[in-house]
């Protein structure tokens, strides 16, 4: 695997970056940090655009709003806030959480915003008045994610309870628990129909869920420690699995059967993702790189060293022209993928 490393990372923060995410027209990444601030960057020259402190703690959610024009961040103080992304004006201030707020999502339809804290609930806000619509209650430990389906319709949640649940978003109700885990819940993603669910575990497992029914589909065990992320391949067919083995795995999402291995990561995998077209996996580690794959046969295209400490953070933009990673160094890389060698 070729090591890659046309321009080094970019300072952005004096703190680990601990959130990333990109704009939906792909021309902006925001990106937060423990050292309480956001930057938001310019995806085609790698600068910075603005930069402010947010948070009087750990920035650990970030949101684009569906038109670009507002950016919803939420931390360990527990508040949920809106920001002016022409200006970096704050816009609102929501209170309510007792706790740190580790999961945030914006929906697609641009109504809701939904978090989920340590104190064990999950709320959900109006996106136009910044009101609180409802307190979703029933997870009896820390919320670790929230995630929205495609259609707006529902809301996946997950907790240390070993639970996750789905609400209805419009009633603001619960719709099922999915039980089965033995351990801590860490992610989750929706297929492209919004027909079933894959969520990850502390227990070494991901899950096929049913949305409509509740009911597990599959059992993914093809690991021998944590899976910290999950995700559907573009298609649906295939489950991409991440874990602290420092392996990856993508496997056959309505049987379970194993499809290919992706070895290659020295320690753990924070998180992995496939690109937009479906073509590419990119993952992120604490053997301080994020490296790229084929996902058609699992071969290994490229790894990615700009970074001096752990990369935990891994995106590819909406149009696919880019990948973004984040480090605990505090630095934010920025690749086009067309600068990468023909052979990828």
């Amino acid at each position: 695997m070729p090591v890659l490393q046309w321009q080094p990372a970019a300072n952005g923060h004096i703190g680990a970056v601990t959130s990333l995410t990109y704009s939906h027209d792909s021309t902006m990444l925001a990106t937060g940090s423990d050292d309480t601030s956001i930057a938001i960057w310019d995806t085609s020259n790698q600068t910075i655009i603005r930069k402010w402190d947010a948070h009087t703690d750990v920035v650990w959610a970030l949101a684009f709003s569906p038109d670009d024009k507002r950016l919803a961040s939420a931390g360990a103080d527990s508040n949920v806030m809106v920001w002016s992304v022409e200006t970096g004006e704050c816009l609102a201030t929501m209170t309510g959480h007792e706790e740190t707020i580790h999961a945030m999502a914006w929906s697609a339809d641009g109504k809701f915003i939904a978090s989920g804290s340590d104190d064990m609930s999950v709320r959900l806000w109006d996106a136009d008045t910044y009101e609180q619509k409802t307190v979703l209650e029933g997870h009896e430990a820390m919320v670790t994610f929230v995630c929205f389906s495609h259609n707006s319709r529902w809301l996946a949640s997950g907790a240390a309870d070993y639970c996750a649940r789905l609400w209805d978003v419009e009633a603001g109700t619960p719709h099922a628990v999915l039980r089965g885990h033995k351990g801590m819940l860490w992610h989750a993603d929706f297929d492209a129909d919004d027909r079933r669910l894959v969520t990850c575990s502390d227990d070494a497992s991901a899950r096929v869920w049913s949305v409509e029914t509740g009911e597990m589909l599959v059992n993914v065990h093809e690991h021998q420690g944590p899976v910290w992320n999950v995700a559907f391949s573009k298609d649906g067919t295939r489950v991409l699995t991440a874990s602290s083995d420092s392996t990856m795995r993508l496997c056959d999402s309505f049987t379970g059967e194993r499809k290919l291995a992706l070895d290659g990561h020295e320690s753990m995998i924070n998180t992995a993702c496939f690109s937009p077209d479906g073509k590419y996996v990119a993952s992120a580690s604490c053997d301080n790189t994020a490296r790229l794959w084929r996902a058609e046969n699992g071969k290994p295209l490229a790894t990615f060293n700009e970074h001096d400490d752990k990369v935990t953070l891994v995106a590819f933009s909406p149009d696919g022209d880019t990948l973004a990673s984040g480090s605990d160094d505090g630095t934010v890389r920025i690749r086009l993928i067309n600068e990468m060698p023909r052979r990828i």
